[in-house]
C-alpha cells in the first residue's frame, strides 16, 4: 500500500511538472537596423529560458550570429496566432519606419533534397 501511494504521489508531481507548448521567435537589429531580421514561429516549452531560446535561433538563423545581445531578443506567445500577428506588426512597424525587414525562412533540411530535374 504504501510503495502504491508513493508511486501515485510521484506521478502527480510529475503531471504538475508538465511544461506547456508556448510559441516564440526572435527579432534581431530591432533597435535601428539597417536591416531588421525576424525569424519564423517555433514551438518551444515554458520550461526553455530566454537564452536557450537566443542560443537556438544563433544556431538556425547565419544572419543572426553576430548581433549584439542588445539588439536581438526573443519573444514568447501563449498561442501561434499570437506569435504570427507579431511578426505581422512587427514587419508593418519596422516598414514605416524605412527599415529594410527581412521574414527569415525555416531552414532547409539538407536531408530532404528534391533533384534538379524533379517535375
Amino acid at each position: 500500500m504504501r510503495a502504491l501511494l508513493t508511486i501515485a504521489l510521484v506521478a502527480i508531481g510529475l503531471a504538475a511538472c508538465a511544461q506547456n507548448t508556448i510559441y516564440s521567435h526572435a527579432i534581431g537589429n530591432w533597435r535601428n537596423g539597417p536591416v531588421v531580421y525576424i525569424t519564423p514561429l517555433i514551438e518551444a516549452s515554458e520550461a526553455m529560458t530566454k537564452a536557450q531560446l537566443l542560443e537556438r535561433f544563433r544556431a538556425e538563423y547565419p544572419e543572426l550570429k553576430n548581433i549584439p545581445a542588445s539588439d536581438l531578443d526573443v519573444l514568447l506567445f501563449g498561442t501561434r496566432e499570437e506569435g504570427d500577428d507579431s511578426r505581422r506588426t512587427l514587419q508593418s512597424k519596422y516598414g514605416v519606419r524605412k527599415l529594410q525587414v527581412v521574414m527569415l525562412e525555416k531552414p532547409k533540411d539538407p536531408a530532404i533534397t528534391v533533384p534538379a530535374d524533379h517535375h
